[in-house]
């Protein structure tokens, strides 16, 4: 039985087969589906540092304005409705909330009282929020999980 000879190498076909694309296309899904997860959630981690910024700054200013007009200020959760004028209610990013408890004062020296505030996104605890003297830094904090030590 008699073998024909090789084809000369100009003689083969140019460019990628078929399975060869189709297994770069696998591997760029694989890549895709292990990124994206992690990506999604670097984003949320951002959009609550954000807002956890936002609420700290708008903190801020109340304390100023304490102080500088020495009127003390009650800072209440996003769901109460202002009775008085000396109380006030921080408005953050539309689908986000907070709940401060108990209530936040801020005497007229720009003091505050200790409280926790809890940010919420869609009614879903993300950021939970400690202060603790009187200068009214947050410091996050996770809380005590019942059963653990």
């Amino acid at each position: 039985m008699l073998m024909s000879p090789a084809p000369p190498r100009e003689a083969l076909p140019k460019g990628y087969s078929l399975i060869e694309i189709l297994v770069v296309l696998a591997i760029i899904a694989l890549a895709t589906a292990l990124v994206l997860p992690n990506s999604s959630r670097l984003m949320d981690q951002a959009m609550a540092q954000a807002v956890f910024f936002e609420f700290q700054r708008d903190l801020l200013a109340l304390r100023k304005q304490a102080n500088r007009t020495q009127t003390a200020l009650v800072v209440k959760s996003a769901a109460h409705t202002p009775s008085g004028p000396a109380e006030r209610v921080l408005t953050l990013r539309a689908g986000w909330t907070y709940e401060v408890t108990p209530a936040l004062l801020i005497d007229d020296a720009g003091a505050c009282s200790p409280a926790e505030v809890v940010i919420q996104r869609d009614e879903a605890d993300l950021l939970k929020l400690r202060v603790t003297n009187a200068d009214c830094q947050l410091i996050r904090y996770l809380p005590e999980v019942s059963g653990r030590r």
